[in-house]
């Protein structure tokens, strides 16, 4: 029975897969698809590490931790391959340009404890590579 749901809802479920740019740049100036959700984690990422840097001890402040040094890698990888596109802020329905956003990361993990400037500074060495 659970199996003949699956084939009854794969071919609806592939319908939706389609039509969005996944690899290139986005539609005009934007990142494409796959990069501004990316970005978007790798924000969500940044701003839980920070939530948890007042008190750098623990197992959750270790995962945090690993989980920003890749965000900020992965933030710099697009930032690089694409710095004159724009993130579009979905929540608020606005677009930020890259430099700027890489820029105002970097600022907020510089209040993030030794361990947030140490990144902050390879967002700004980014920048000034960029």
């Amino acid at each position: 029975m659970l199996f003949a749901a699956l084939v009854l809802l794969l071919p609806v479920a592939a319908i939706g897969c389609g039509g969005d740019d996944d690899d290139g740049g986005g539609s005009g100036n934007g990142l494409s698809t796959k990069d501004n959700l990316k970005i978007d984690q790798d924000r969500a990422d940044i701003e839980e590490f920070c939530t948890l840097a007042p008190n750098p001890k623990g197992d959750l402040y270790d995962r945090a931790f690993l989980t920003v040094i890749t965000a900020v890698d992965d933030m710099i990888i697009i930032y690089k391959k694409d710095s004159g596109a724009s993130f579009h802020e979905p929540l608020k329905n606005r677009d930020i340009k890259m430099s700027q956003l890489v820029q105002d990361e970097a600022k907020k993990l510089k209040g993030c404890g030794k361990d947030g400037k140490v990144q902050a500074a390879k967002l700004d060495q980014a920048l000034q590579a960029g």
